[in-house]
């Protein structure tokens, strides 16, 4: 009799599990989207060769005090800072930003030398992590903290050509194999070019959007394109040094 009573309480508990987990999720999701309150004076940060140092500033628009810490990385977002081995030094690594006011920080390249015949991309990360609040004493409060990343691109006196007008020697075409269809980028420039806006289209009608991408110096990209019809041209935009975005259409290779 005593294990028949205790039997339908242990079939709800799954139910109180799956309700509670529902409920956990209705409140998170009602939560607004969270908004780092710093913010960075720039899209990307060129490093000459030539240079001593590189710096950018980091403003805090917020209306409370922000402790951040800033990392660079070879190109894996999910590395640790304390793990990570590049050719730079970062100063300050963590700092406290009081509201309206800015850090900057510094970059300055250790070595060893990189490739002198192409632009080498690393990126620059400052994760915004804000105070608990005053009123969080015996509460329970989710708390975000948000991470920029942006491109530093470590470029070489001796480049060939224009950075401004590499984007007009990209080569577009369309490759297929057993059915499937990309759409692929050549880059034979030393420059590495990100590309974002990107739609592939058949006369005037859009196959593909809102692709984006970087084809590396010397290299290419890649995006799967799921259509019956041919790409005949493509048209997209490029973030150029300033951060600003510079439009092109192009038809494709044959």
């Amino acid at each position: 009799m005593a294990q028949r009573g205790r039997q339908p309480g242990r079939r709800a508990l799954p139910v109180l599990r799956l309700l509670l987990s529902l409920l956990l999720a209705l409140q998170v999701g009602a939560l607004p989207a969270a908004h780092g309150a710093l913010v960075l004076a720039g899209t990307r940060l060129i490093y000459p060769q030539a240079a001593r140092q590189v710096r950018i500033g980091v403003l805090n628009v917020g209306t409370e005090p922000a402790l951040m810490q800033a990392w660079i990385d070879a190109g894996d977002p999910e590395a640790r800072p304390q793990d990570i081995q590049v050719p730079f030094v970062l100063t300050p690594p963590m700092a406290r930003i009081d509201p309206g006011q800015s850090q900057t920080l510094g970059v300055v390249f250790t070595g060893p030398a990189l490739p002198a015949d192409r632009e080498s991309v690393f990126w620059l990360n400052v994760l915004d992590i804000p105070p608990k609040p005053a009123a969080g004493a015996g509460h329970n409060y989710l708390q975000f903290a948000v991470r920029t990343r942006i491109k530093l691109l470590y470029r070489p006196m001796a480049l060939h050509g224009n950075p401004e007008q590499a984007m007009h020697a990209l080569r577009w075409r369309e490759l297929c194999s057993a059915g499937r269809c990309s759409l692929r980028v050549d880059n034979p420039t030393p420059y590495a070019i990100a590309i974002v806006e990107l739609r592939c289209r058949a006369g005037d009608q859009v196959l593909a959007r809102d692709l984006q991408g970087t084809a590396m110096p010397f290299g290419s990209a890649r995006w799967p394109v799921h259509s019956s019809q041919r790409i005949r041209s493509v048209s997209y935009a490029v973030i150029n040094d300033y951060g600003a975005l510079v439009h092109a259409r192009e038809a494709l290779a044959p």
